[in-house]
């Protein structure tokens, strides 16, 4: 993941409900994580919740999660998720997420392409002006 790009960062500790009978972390757990820090990267550049479902600049939705489980986080693990903004373009952009444990191991990558779309018509819409910033 670049470093230089804009970041949002979040701890989590691995529940019950998080993990299968064995204590193994369900792979649905690593992407609920790895979305509530992408809302919160999309909150600190400008984009808030309350915007996405009622605002004009469209919501981000979606359209693409590359996973990579690199080794299996267990029952009361504390990890880190790291999210990074990544490629910009005019409608879709990419956040890239990483969840850390404690002593630095990697347990999980990702990397999630998302489009700016008007919820109530499903089109595309050009993402906000103040995003635009971070295009290549």
């Amino acid at each position: 993941m670049s470093q230089d790009r804009p970041q949002a960062e979040r701890e989590f500790t691995a529940y019950f409900f998080d993990t299968d009978a064995g204590g193994v972390v369900h792979n649905l757990a690593y992407l609920r994580w790895v979305e509530a820090v992408r809302t919160d990267l999309a909150e600190k550049l400008g984009w808030g919740i309350g915007e996405m479902i009622g605002g004009d600049h469209g919501c981000p939705v979606l359209t693409k999660t590359e996973a990579e489980y690199l080794k299996p986080a267990r029952l009361g693990d504390r990890v880190k998720v790291v999210s990074r903004l990544g490629e910009v373009g005019k409608v879709r952009f990419v956040v890239e997420s990483e969840v850390v444990g404690q002593g630095g191991e990697i347990f999980c990558r990702t990397r999630q392409e998302l489009a700016s779309v008007v919820l109530a018509t499903g089109k595309p819409r050009p993402l906000r002006e103040d995003w635009r910033k971070f295009q290549a």
